[in-house]
């Protein structure tokens, strides 16, 4: 479960280049908008205090010029009797048109470079998160066989790359100007690799690599860099559910290979994973695998409740301390359900796994 909102509100605030103090005018209408509509502009997309607002005049239109902008930013419109009904945009020189709609995927905003190139990528990424959905949406109402399931999650994960691969595309792109370091910013590792994050932060302007949000990004890399896939990750050691201390790299001895699963009681997507993951230690436990469970929990009881009514047979650790466990800090871990398969000696052969793509991996490392 990502610590992260919605696209339109959770996104740090951005000051970028400068605008030279050219006003920014934005002409808008929306078809969930009413005349004497008060509406709110704000760079705050995470409490969204509002630096300006605009009343909606006839038909739903409305109109505002931005005079102190000095700067490029991300910045967000809404309605704040109705906040789905909100657009995000670039505040930079020119005249910028937004539409408002009642339905997200309809809104767009245009007029402007930054601001075109931004939508002509949402139009991407939003047609590929509707495939998405249909699959996902025939899947949970159907009774699929194993095969046919494995097929749609198939056509699920190459979808996902096809997402990745765009959102990486425009951040190439534009990686020497506003949009592209937003991009950057903004984007957790699921879309943009460590990888591609350090490629992306070699090609940016100087300036632009000396902002603090690109200084904490290298020293998360750093730290990302000692457990990357290849590399011996290092020991820790976290209480069992009889609180008695375990040191994790003498129980993976124990297995030719070892799922660290990283989860929580209050987790909804780790417990709807983990029946897979109860499915495949029934299945490969005989032969080699075992499963280390470490739980983001800080109630005790809660833990040993959901490990219980879920059947989870294997090791289980937590100092619950929730998200700042030691160990999901060592290992960066800050959205769950997390995995990360090692083999005996705790090298570390793949991260981030779920579902199918789990299986099939543990499965060619043991079959």
């Amino acid at each position: 479960m990502r610590k992260l909102l919605t696209l339109l509100l959770a996104a740090a605030s951005l000051s970028l280049a400068a605008c030279r103090q050219v006003a920014c005018h934005i002409e808008g209408r929306g078809d969930a908008l009413h005349e004497g509509d008060t509406l709110f502009i704000t760079d705050d997309l995470q409490e969204g205090t509002p630096f300006d607002t605009v009343v909606v005049g006839k038909d739903g239109q409305f109109e505002a010029t931005l005079e102190k902008v000095d700067s490029v930013k991300m910045c967000l419109v809404y309605n704040p009797k109705r906040q789905d009904v909100s657009i995000p945009f670039f505040a930079e020189p020119g005249t910028i048109r937004l539409t408002l709609s009642a339905t997200p995927t309809q809104s767009k905003v245009e007029g402007t470079e930054n601001n075109e190139k931004w939508q002509q990528m949402n139009d991407t990424t939003t047609k590929i998160g509707m495939k998405i959905n249909r699959i996902a949406s025939y899947i949970y109402s159907n009774h699929l066989t194993e095969a046919e399931q494995k097929e749609q999650m198939a056509a699920i994960n190459r979808l996902n790359a096809e997402f990745r691969s765009c959102v990486l595309g425009f951040a190439k792109k534009n990686i020497g100007g506003e949009l592209g370091y937003f991009i950057l910013t903004y984007y957790p590792d699921e879309v943009i690799s460590p990888e591609d994050r350090q490629a992306l932060i070699a090609q940016m302007p100087a300036k632009m690599k000396q902002r603090p949000a690109i200084q904490q990004m290298l020293k998360h890399l750093e730290q990302m860099s000692v457990t990357a896939v290849g590399k011996t990750m290092p020991d820790f050691s976290l209480p069992d559910m009889n609180g008695k201390t375990q040191k994790v790299l003498e129980l993976v001895k124990n297995n030719k290979i070892t799922v660290i699963d990283f989860w929580a009681s209050w987790c909804g997507p780790c417990r709807a994973e983990m029946p897979n993951v109860k499915k495949l230690y029934t299945e490969m436990h005989g032969k080699g695998l075992g499963i280390i469970g470490v739980s983001l929990d800080e109630n005790k009881s809660s833990w040993q409740s959901a490990v219980k009514s879920m059947g989870m047979e294997w090791t289980q650790l937590s100092d619950l301390k929730g998200w700042q466990s030691s160990a999901a800090k060592l290992f960066s871990v800050n959205a769950i359900p997390f995995t990360m398969v090692v083999d005996a000696n705790g090298k570390i052969l793949a991260k981030g796994l779920r579902g199918n793509e789990l299986a099939d991996f543990v499965k060619s490392k043991l079959q």
